[in-house]
């Protein structure tokens, strides 16, 4: 207490220390974890085909769709086609507004065809997929989502329920497994309803999707035989490969975190460390005198040592505080639930006790070693 202004710089950086540190773990902890969990579909055999109909009227897209369907049913290699709009590492769904009992909620959209879970081979828990017969139904067949299921419909059987979809009424009639968009995303609460708009992506099944060369000459003289000069082909691709691509990305923000992190760990060491030292050298008399009065060496140590972990505790607890608080009020939801919040917290404490141990202890050991003579000589 008596030396406050002089620690308070040193305060200040324990403070901003640990809420960058918190921040970043937090923040990267939980979508680490994430690499770890189920996607809920699989990608290994699905190949990607998207088309460009350019200025095209809307019924010669539906024609030229039509047609280049059949085209790439005839490819022998090719196992099922689906027509989507929802592209797994690249083209998720959109946001739209559902209610239930009343309850206004939000949830994803994918708008796909019925064969879309043949392709990505989706697990259906209950119920089962939308197929033709029901386009005529006047209520919209979608298949939610185990993780919409347990949010809005909790312990009810939400199989044959009716919810309203942008004012339309849709019926329940099949609960999917809980989807990602990719390795690093967080679960997508959503619902799979039939392709309304004319199919320009094409998801496809095969089990030769290794064969990049193979399949995507096939492919492509498949598409070009239509002779429509005004359909283009922006991606013929499997989705192994713009999985690659998806991680590629991952890791450039990863990397540029990682620099920001290094960056402020050294500062922060450099300049700990410089405190104290600084600091200790203005404290000779003090130690010279103690070892005069019976000191060890240790005990000179001990409570050097004791008083920078004091000081971290003093600078990272409004840290903590406010942490807490953030975590409470879920302002960083859904980015940090409690759980990850909590780890980060301690893990930060915990590596700046031990950064501060480290800067303490080289300028800590060299005052113990410091004789009474030549203590008292230079003051």
């Amino acid at each position: 207490m008596n030396r406050k202004k002089e620690n308070f710089f040193l305060l200040l950086q324990l403070f901003v220390s640990f809420i960058a540190l918190f921040l970043f773990i937090g923040l990267n902890l939980k979508k680490f974890s994430n690499y770890f969990k189920p996607l809920g579909y699989s990608y290994e055999d699905a190949w990607l085909v998207k088309l460009d109909f350019q200025s095209l009227p809307e019924e010669k897209k539906l024609e030229y769709s039509r047609v280049i369907k059949e085209k790439l049913q005839s490819i022998k290699e090719i196992e099922e086609i689906s027509a989507t709009q929802v592209v797994p590492f690249m083209d998720w769904g959109r946001e739209e507004k559902i209610t239930y009992n009343k309850q206004v909620s939000t949830a994803l959209a994918f708008e796909v065809d019925g064969h879309y879970q043949e392709v990505l081979n989706i697990k259906l828990l209950d119920g089962r997929w939308f197929s033709g017969k029901d386009y005529a139904l006047n209520s919209i067949p979608i298949v939610i989502t185990k993780d919409l299921a347990e949010r809005d419909f909790k312990n009810e059987d939400p199989i044959g329920k009716t919810i309203m979809i942008a004012g339309k009424p849709a019926i329940i009639i099949g609960i999917s497994e809980t989807l990602r968009e990719n390795t690093s995303a967080n679960p997508s609460p959503g619902f799979f309803m039939p392709l309304k708009s004319t199919a320009n992506t094409y998801l496809l099944k095969s089990k030769s999707t290794d064969n990049l060369l193979l399949l995507e000459d096939k492919i492509r003289k498949a598409i070009t035989s239509v002779n429509a000069s005004e359909i283009q082909i922006k991606q013929n691709i499997s989705l192994t490969l713009i999985k690659k691509f998806a991680h590629k990305m991952d890791y450039i923000q990863l990397c540029i975190a990682l620099l920001v992190f290094g960056f402020l760990i050294v500062n922060v060491f450099l300049g700990i460390s410089g405190v104290f030292s600084y600091k200790l050298s203005k404290r000779k008399a003090e130690v010279g005198l103690r070892v005069i009065m019976g000191a060890s060496p240790f005990d000179i140590l001990k409570q050097l040592l004791g008083e920078s972990m004091v000081l971290t505790t003093l600078g990272i607890l409004p840290g903590v505080l406010i942490a807490v608080q953030l975590l409470i009020m879920q302002y960083l939801d859904p980015f940090m639930n409690g759980y990850y919040g909590i780890l980060s917290i301690v893990l930060s404490a915990l590596f700046l006790y031990l950064l501060m141990l480290s800067c303490a202890f080289y300028p800590s050991l060299k005052a113990a070693r410091l004789s009474p003579a030549e203590a008292l000589h230079e003051e």
